[in-house]
């Protein structure tokens, strides 16, 4: 006997009411599932053992898939009776959403959705954000509310690539319609444009350390936003306690912070009225765009698949160089991190894309050589050098020390030596033996051992 679960995909039902329909629905307008009908919520299995309640099962079924939905999902709903005499409904994914009860017509009463594992009905915008996707709508083609268009700002960047905004360059562009009327691409990079991208920091009592609103052409946009998220993205540096050598760490390690910067700014739909969040928090930065995944499943865009919302936009900034290898931005993010032990989060949800990147510099993600620990306090070239000489030679008295690294700065004297050593070398430096016979060495940084320092 099979076992019988509710998930994301799959829905239990005691018996095929009129409930059953709007289920139906619900996978039409998701990702498809599977509703087995004669099994309860717990999946104790009913089952229809009676061969004349089947046929009637299966009529009334074959009659909903003619009369009970638009647009009619021929060939999406297929069932059967099992081994358990169970009716299993399979439902696959319809490609021209919305589904609706065709008695309810095409609004939230008819119009339901699979959200996680149950259903709801859709608003009034995921509605049309169905009707537009299944139409092919293109926002970016579509001609602009406002048609009152000024370009200084975008005039300037062209400027500073050696371009002029001629009439010949707005239409190879997509800024005009062929009737001549400004599209919504021209809008996102007019200095009219009311698209908003916030860039916020907190501290770890989730205050306000920084709130920052950009606002206006996206390319003024996307260059404010870059210089603040380069700003935000802290490096760390410490001194390599096996070689002494000085190592830097950003926080965002790469490219990944100004690839997902620049992706949400690509890739968004901004015909959902919602903004852009860039998010630092100490432990990770987080960033929202609004609109799903687009034309693609989360495993596509993971192995490279490229697909693009605002083709027309992501040719701009090419054309700009702003950006560069577009497309690849979240290989490239998941490969700046393979050398750490924490990895970027990638979420889609029908309405959002948000992406997590961890702080390295933060708490446990910290980078910390795998033979000592780094030394995070500071020392002076004097002291790197000491270190230096006592890894290769260890036992040295001060004047040996001198005699090693004179070559370095020959005034460096037996004095300026014993006081590195005394002042600002104690974490790092112990003295073995007695004052006449005995040396200096390197701490076992990994011992509770008192300072010998005499």
């Amino acid at each position: 006997m099979t076992k019988y679960f509710e998930n994301e995909i799959i829905e239990l039902k005691r018996e095929l009411i009129d409930e059953v329909k709007s289920e139906i629905v619900a996978f039409l307008n998701s990702e498809g599932g599977t509703i087995y009908v004669g099994v309860e919520d717990d999946g104790t299995v009913l089952g229809f053992h009676d061969d004349k309640i089947k046929d009637n099962l299966d009529l009334k079924l074959g009659n909903w898939i003619q009369e009970a939905f638009f647009p009619k999902p021929s060939g999406l709903i297929n069932y059967l009776f099992n081994e358990d005499d169970v009716l299993e409904i399979h439902i696959s994914k319809g490609m021209n959403k919305p589904y609706y009860l065709r008695e309810k017509g095409p609004k939230p009463s008819g119009v339901y959705i699979r959200v996680g594992r149950s259903k709801r009905k859709a608003n009034e915008d995921e509605i049309l954000q169905m009707i537009m996707k299944s139409h092919k709508y293109s926002y970016e083609e579509d001609v602009s509310d406002e048609q009152e268009l000024t370009f200084k700002s975008f005039s300037r960047t062209l400027e500073d690539n050696e371009m002029k905004l001629t009439a010949r360059l707005m239409n190879s562009l997509g800024f005009k319609t062929k009737s001549g009327e400004y599209t919504n691409l021209a809008y996102l990079l007019s200095d009219q444009s009311e698209i908003v991208v916030k860039v916020a920091e907190y501290d770890s009592n989730l205050n306000f350390k920084i709130k920052k609103s950009f606002k206006g052409s996206l390319v003024t946009i996307l260059k404010n936003v870059e210089e603040q998220a380069d700003r935000l993205n802290d490096l760390r540096v410490v001194r390599d306690g096996s070689s002494f050598k000085r190592k830097e760490t950003k926080s965002y390690p790469g490219a990944s912070l100004r690839e997902m910067v620049l992706n949400a700014i690509c890739h968004a739909d901004y015909f959902i009225r919602s903004n852009i969040k860039i998010e630092f928090f100490p432990d990770k930065a987080r960033i929202t765009s609004p609109g799903g995944i687009f034309n693609a499943s989360m495993d596509d865009i993971m192995n490279g698949i490229q697909t693009y919302r605002n083709s027309r936009l992501v040719h701009v900034f090419d054309k700009l160089g702003m950006i560069e290898n577009f497309g690849t931005g979240i290989p490239r993010t998941i490969e700046s991190y393979s050398n750490y032990n924490v990895k970027p989060e990638f979420k889609a949800t029908e309405n959002f894309f948000i992406v997590t990147l961890p702080n390295l510099n933060y708490g446990n993600n910290s980078v910390i050589d795998p033979i000592t620990d780094p030394i995070t306090d500071p020392i002076s070239n004097l002291g790197l050098e000491i270190l230096k000489c006592l890894k290769i030679f260890p036992g040295l008295n001060t004047l040996q020390i001198v005699e090693k690294i004179s070559h370095e700065d020959p005034l460096i004297t037996r004095d300026k030596v014993k006081n590195e050593l005394k002042r600002y070398l104690t974490n790092y430096v112990e003295h073995r033996g007695s004052n006449r016979n005995g040396g200096y060495y390197l701490k076992d940084r990994h011992s509770n051992e008192q300072d010998k320092v005499e």
